[in-house]
């Protein structure tokens, strides 16, 4: 009796067992997330299991929805990896793939006095070195602190209405003037205005009457790059609150490999308009796009018009991270229409800086002034 005791419990212990450890069917498998052990650095690391080759993508729990903020392909053994900043207060995550959810995983902070001195971060002439996320540090490609007296043509092209037959905003001009393009202490200047009189915008497809003048500058044949770390120091434009004014800080592919606009792709560091004065949108434009889901909607900068602030995107081959001021305020992993991540973002792109009349629901207002400008104190480049 005792041993056919002992050989019922040996084989409920063993069902048991199989039923938490061993294979789910297909149509169950979910991804599995690792108890979190590992640390490189300012990084933590996740790692698990799912099916192989299948994508899997991290999540961090924010106030009312989950944010993709890493990507990996399972190996061949459905083994992923996947390394993110560490975070300055507790968080939750977790791992979706094949449409299916992990369980969740915890990671707060590491007391700075449990943690080994770091060494002080190299420099080159970009200042000092950003950090990857992935480990080491990323190296300078791209300079201008703006300290001449006037914009350095062999890194800025002006774009001009007359030559791309491009306009911005409500008809906007694009010219290449003294009112439009300004360099003085340390700063450039682009600034949208109103004249007095209309005056003729010049266009090869097709000439109008306006009194508006826009203005971009932008890297395009000069610089460009696929893949980095791009950030500037900007001053929105002072008119916050009336609508009007529309400033941006932004990526645009070199060739129009895979198709027209938005097909071959445009990044949007920061973009601002001044009748929503207190945030500051990054987004991710592509074939396919959720709009809903391709836009960091809750990156506040309330002070946006009144101080500089920094504004940068990390561009990797499966995720744009957006920092506000160095804090992650968004990040995107997109999946294009008719095409393979990372395509269409695995093409050079160049810097683009733009100050232009608005458009729609932010079109000029009463109260919004002759001229806005939007101050840019440096920008930089890595890879």
């Amino acid at each position: 009796m005792r041993s056919v005791r002992l050989l019922l419990v040996a084989v409920l212990v063993a069902a048991t067992i199989g039923l938490v450890e061993g294979p789910a069917s297909a149509d169950e498998a979910r991804p599995v997330l690792d108890r979190v052990a590992s640390r490189a650095g300012q990084h933590v690391v996740f790692k698990g299991r799912a099916k192989p080759r299948q994508v899997v993508r991290l999540q961090a729990r924010g106030p009312s929805y989950w944010t993709t903020v890493g990507k990996d392909r399972a190996s061949r053994k459905g083994a992923f990896r996947i390394s993110v900043p560490y975070p300055d207060q507790p968080r939750t995550f977790r791992v979706v793939a094949g449409g299916k959810v992990s369980g969740t995983r915890k990671v707060v902070p590491v007391a700075t006095s449990s943690l080994k001195p770091k060494p002080p971060a190299p420099s080159d002439t970009c200042g000092v070195r950003p950090e990857r996320a992935e480990g080491g540090y990323y190296a300078c490609t791209f300079r201008d602190d703006f300290d001449g007296t006037a914009l350095d043509r062999s890194k800025w092209m002006v774009q001009e209405t007359r030559i791309s037959g491009m306009y911005g905003g409500s008809q906007g001009c694009y010219v290449d003037n003294d009112r439009t393009v300004g360099v003085s202490s340390g700063l450039l200047r682009l600034t949208s205005t109103i004249l007095p009189e209309q005056f003729l915008c010049r266009s090869p497809y097709g000439s109008w009457m306006t009194n508006a003048e826009v203005s971009t500058v932008a890297t395009r044949s000069m610089f460009t790059q696929a893949y980095g770390r791009f950030e500037a120091r900007i001053k929105m434009p002072a008119e916050s609150g009336i609508a009007g004014s529309h400033s941006a800080f932004w990526l645009y592919p070199q060739d129009q490999a895979y198709g027209r606009w938005p097909a071959s792709g445009e990044v949007d560091i920061a973009e601002w308009f001044s009748g929503l004065p207190a945030n500051v949108y990054p987004s991710v434009h592509y074939a396919g796009e959720n709009t809903a889901l391709s836009s960091g909607y809750s990156c506040r900068m309330p002070t946006s018009s009144t101080a500089f602030h920094d504004y940068a995107v990390e561009w990797t081959p499966s995720v744009m991270r957006f920092y506000y001021d160095g804090t992650l305020c968004y990040s995107h992993s997109w999946t294009p229409t008719g095409m393979s991540a990372p395509q269409p973002f695995d093409k050079p792109f160049y810097v683009v800086l733009t100050q232009v009349w608005g458009l729609g629901w932010n079109t000029r207002a009463a109260g919004m002034p002759d001229t806005s400008t939007l101050l840019v104190d440096w920008v930089k480049a890595w890879e």
